[in-house]
């Protein structure tokens, strides 16, 4: 009777292990979808509303670490130091690669800067990217994601038949 609670233990604790692992990926599929979304509102203020910038980030709520984002984004717009510090380069978006971190940076250096013709225009070319970005975080999400678990849970499987 030990022995059958014990691996239902081990399979529990490697399931848990391999959903742990696979955390990253879930970041990284909300973290874009929400970005694209930001990007989406941007470009429909952009042509109509026309609010100010800080006033227009806190209109919608995010989730984690685009939120978090967002909050060190409005705290370097007002310290002016936007153009001296990266603030990607925070523990907190470990989860992104390094072109993507590119790709998030130069977006907010060009948020808020220039007309709105010319910031339609960049916003828009973006969109594909971003759209991409969103689309291979997904994929990434649904294969590496279901992997990991899938894993844990075999080789807690394992050890469990080993045991045995």
């Amino acid at each position: 009777m030990t022995k059958f609670f014990l691996g239902i233990a081990i399979v529990a604790f490697t399931s848990f292990c391999g959903y742990f692992l696979a955390k990253k990926f879930r970041q990284r599929k909300l973290f874009f979808a929400q970005f694209w979304e930001f990007n989406e509102r941007f470009l429909s203020e952009i042509a109509y509303y026309r609010r100010p910038l800080r006033e227009f980030i806190f209109k919608y709520s995010y989730k984690d670490e685009f939120a978090f984002l967002l909050e060190e984004y409005v705290v370097f717009l007002k310290e002016r130091f936007m153009d001296d510090r990266m603030f990607l380069d925070n523990p907190a978006f470990s989860f992104l690669k390094q072109e993507e971190k590119g790709v998030v940076s130069d977006y907010f250096l060009m948020l808020g800067k220039g007309d709105s013709a010319s910031q339609k225009g960049y916003f828009t070319a973006v969109k594909e990217t971003l759209k991409k970005l969103q689309t291979e975080s997904e994929i990434a999400c649904k294969r590496y994601g279901d992997l990991y678990i899938k894993l844990g849970f075999l080789c807690g499987l394992l050890i469990l038949i080993l045991i045995v």
